[in-house]
């Protein structure tokens, strides 16, 4: 995927999913995209691409906690909201496929605290 490709794909996902969030895009050299999106004082997503090696991943952070994400390092994999720390093979998922899913854990979250 294109760096412009994926970055669309975010943008779109997370209009969707997280249209209250105040979001920040890095690219460096065309190569690389950074998204941060911050869901509330507490609570961020944290999105990193690169288009050179295919370096995806996607993480719900919360108090500066992981709490829920997917990523490549390896294999696809992700991380559960029950249990953070595991690497549950999977699919690749779209940026779609991955917020939707991070919209869910964040809606969890919520309902916990």
């Amino acid at each position: 995927m294109t760096l412009d490709d994926f970055s669309q794909a975010l943008f779109d996902a997370l209009n969707r999913h997280f249209p209250q969030a105040t979001v920040t895009f890095t690219t460096t050299r065309d190569i690389t995209l950074t998204c941060r999106a911050e869901v509330d004082a507490d609570t961020f997503i944290f999105i990193y691409f690169s288009a050179l090696t295919g370096k995806t991943s996607y993480a719900l952070i919360h108090l500066d906690q992981r709490i829920a994400g997917f990523d490549n390092y390896r294999f696809w994999h992700y991380h559960p909201i029950e249990a953070p720390n595991q690497h549950i093979p999977c699919v690749e998922p779209t940026p779609e496929e991955a917020l939707s899913a991070l919209a869910e854990a964040s809606a969890k979250l919520s309902s916990r605290v």
